[in-house]
């Protein structure tokens, strides 16, 4: 009686062990077999030139989510324009458009719900983002000898090293011409050379024109221009040769002048050159003897 007791208690236990086993298998078969929801939500529409109102091919999409700003979805559009996002999950969303040369277009306030799981959006149209480039100037820096159709021009304020002697220390270095060592000019050779001021004669040549050149500071010329073969325009003085000396534009005002004085058991003489300006006007005087 006893024996028969405990076997009926042990086969009511070991059942109540195998229900409990079986209903936890069979919640767990249940929770298996149901389908998964998958994200269904799509967001359609079609980017376009905000001027022209054509089609925008290939241009970026980016979804992303409104608060946390991570994209979560992208895409591009076709030929046409188009674009489509699928697989969309219930949420808040922001839309940023991008295309070269445009400006980036956004979209916000896009929601995906049960109630609202299709959103078309229309045309979006992009700005074009015009560049405008800044005027570039090219500056080119003259050369200290130039060589021209007419003519050769000898920069004398590009060339540092001349700017402490006179006009003669300066002839020595333009091409074709030579200056002896007393001074006296020639263009390849020959002296018949006439000498101009700013394009124009001076009465100052008219004198001794080694001291003449002897008393044109450095400092105060611009260039020298060298014409080999002088025009009609000339007459038959210059027929070697025209020698132009273009001297600096200066607005100083005032009087300054120099003595030279050369004295020797062969040959005295002097020379006097004074020049004075006011406004735009000047004047020069030379006295040699």
């Amino acid at each position: 009686m006893i024996m028969r007791f405990i076997c009926i208690s042990a086969n009511k236990l070991i059942s109540k062990k195998n229900i409990l086993v079986l209903f936890l298998l069979f919640n767990l078969f249940i929770y298996a077999q149901q389908p998964e929801i998958k994200a269904s939500g799509k967001i359609t529409g079609r980017v376009t030139d905000s001027l022209t109102g054509k089609p925008i091919e290939y241009a970026t999409i980016s979804l992303l989510l409104q608060e946390e700003n991570k994209v979560v979805n992208g895409t591009t559009t076709d030929d046409n324009g188009v674009f489509k996002l699928n697989g969309v999950a219930n949420g808040k969303y922001k839309m940023l458009i991008y295309f070269v040369g445009y400006k980036t277009g956004i979209r916000t306030d896009i929601v995906i719900d049960k109630n609202n799981a299709s959103v078309f959006l229309g045309n979006l149209k992009l700005a074009n983002q015009q560049t405008t480039l800044k005027e570039v100037v090219v500056e080119g820096e003259k050369s200290i000898i130039e060589s021209k159709i007419d003519k050769i021009v000898y920069n004398a304020e590009k060339d540092l090293s001349s700017q402490g002697g006179v006009a003669t220390d300066m002839l020595k270095k333009v091409p074709q011409v030579s200056v002896d060592v007393d001074g006296n000019v020639d263009i390849q050779g020959n002296t018949n050379i006439r000498f101009l001021i700013n394009g124009k004669p001076s009465s100052v040549f008219g004198n001794n024109l080694t001291d003449v050149l002897q008393s044109i500071p450095a400092n105060q010329i611009q260039s020298i221009e060298v014409i080999t073969s002088p025009g009609a325009k000339y007459d038959a003085e210059g027929t070697g040769g025209i020698i132009n000396i273009i001297l600096k534009k200066s607005t100083a005002q005032g009087i300054n002048g120099n003595v030279a004085l050369t004295g020797g058991t062969r040959l005295e003489n002097g020379s006097f050159n004074l020049s004075a300006r006011k406004g735009k006007f000047g004047a020069n005087a030379f006295f040699y003897r």
